[in-house]
């Protein structure tokens, strides 16, 4: 039962997805998520099971003793129901704000390509809002055929002249790099923001264009980081910031490297939960890691395990001579040239070669990027003297306090760990 609920309930936060298989949100997809989502509120599972349609996987895991716990665990807690009101389409995942006597929570349906369900989430609604003494404005940066979007958030009172820039994980990403509702970058800028240092934070190429770019045979971390990363360094720049630090989570970390190749002038770089590890590897040992939570691997998560080591087998094997044999399907949904232009890259070696100042940041209840990375970048970099390290005991993937070292972590609201920020904020300051 409890792997039926993570399943339905959890935003599994890995490295697997390039590119969203959602489909497009369309207004007949925004009516069936909004009667599903009052068929659930109702406890109406006959029709929750029976009238809608659903991806082979999901519907594998649905039955009634599912939905009915999960309805007593999130909703009952709540009380009276108030409202229900739409927010956003994004990614083929369609969003409501379900309003209750004592909270409310954000539903969440997704659709695939095909228009059947794929998934349903709920999670506790955010009302941060941002402090007083801080602004945000939205800024440009990119290709007139890859224009993106970004926020800038600053101190009120004082002109900062230190800025860091965000850099995501793996896949369609937005600028605060939400899961759920949780919104590490957003937490990041606006406390580093009233600490007196500019933050920006933009969406990522792949969350603005994954549709265009999914037809890109030529695709590489390139097009999906690096030069995003060059146009908002320059960005930076052209505003007058005299010191420009360079903060890359997941992906983002393991990719330091290549980042500080295009960027060497940057006044440091923080890595924050970055993988050593290929990242083809590391997607069978967090689905491993994942399936085996509750004790057991049943049949179809052997499957799904065995297909993602054949992938990865493949990726590991690729070459410029045998790409052809192969299809984005065969490969975790990235084209040979993705795989290829990642064959030889070794993210320490590069970074022993750094001049600047580099920060590396973990958190030992991560099961995504675990602690054995961490001090895979400890030996590596460790007689660099231009190195600091920081380990923090209770912190998980996002550096939020973990409860449960699992999915299940991402359905709770949460924020961002202080004392992880006040360490960016120490090095960045000196």
């Amino acid at each position: 039962m409890k792997k039926i609920i993570t399943y339905i309930m959890a935003v599994l936060f890995t490295l697997t997805v390039l590119f969203s298989a959602a489909g497009c949100g369309s207004n007949d997809n925004k009516g069936t998520a909004e009667n599903y989502i009052k068929d659930f509120l109702n406890k109406d599972f006959d029709k929750i099971l029976n009238n809608y349609d659903y991806t082979a996987t999901m519907k594998s895991v649905l039955n009634k003793d599912g939905l009915n716990e999960v309805y007593y665990q999130y909703i009952v807690p709540l009380n009276k129901f108030k409202s229900i009101t739409y927010q956003s389409t994004s990614q083929g995942t369609i969003s409501y704000i379900t309003e209750f006597e004592s909270g409310s929570i954000l539903l969440r349906v997704t659709f695939d390509n095909k228009n059947k369900i794929s998934g349903f989430h709920i999670s506790p609604y955010d009302t941060l809002r941002m402090p007083a003494n801080i602004i945000e404005k939205e800024i440009k940066i990119g290709s007139l055929k890859y224009r993106l979007t970004g926020t800038l958030a600053e101190p009120k009172d004082i002109k900062a002249d230190t800025v860091v820039i965000l850099v995501q994980g793996s896949g369609a990403s937005d600028r605060d790099e939400t899961v759920g509702v949780l919104k590490p970058f957003r937490d990041i800028a606006w406390s580093l923001s009233q600490k007196g240092v500019a933050v920006f934070r933009y969406d990522k190429r792949t969350y603005t264009y994954g549709a265009k770019l999914a037809k890109e045979n030529d695709f590489t971390v390139n097009d999906e980081v690096i030069d995003d990363v060059v146009y908002a360094y320059k960005k930076m720049q052209s505003l007058g910031y005299k010191k420009i630090y360079i903060a890359g989570h997941s992906l983002g970390g393991y990719l330091m490297g290549r980042i500080y190749n295009a960027l060497p002038d940057a006044n440091g770089y923080i890595i924050m939960a970055g993988n050593v590890t290929p990242i083809q590897d590391l997607i069978v040992t967090q689905i491993k890691y994942i399936d085996s939570l509750d004790g057991t691997i049943t049949s179809a998560e052997q499957i799904q395990i065995n297909l993602l080591e054949k992938q990865s087998q493949a990726i590991n094997s690729l070459s410029s001579d045998n790409k052809t044999d192969l299809t984005n399907s065969d490969l975790m949904n990235a084209p040979p040239s993705y795989w290829i232009d990642l064959k030889n890259y070794d993210p320490i070696g590069t970074m022993k070669l750094c001049k600047g100042r580099i920060l590396v940041l973990q958190g030992a209840k991560d099961y995504q990027v675990t602690v054995s990375e961490y001090n895979k970048w400890k030996s590596g970099l460790l007689g660099n003297g231009n190195v600091e390290f920081k380990l923090y005991n209770n912190l998980n993937h996002l550096f939020m306090p973990s409860k449960v070292m699992s999915p299940d972590d991402y359905n709770n609201l949460n924020h961002v760990d202080e004392n992880m920020i006040e360490d960016i904020y120490s090095f960045v300051s000196k």
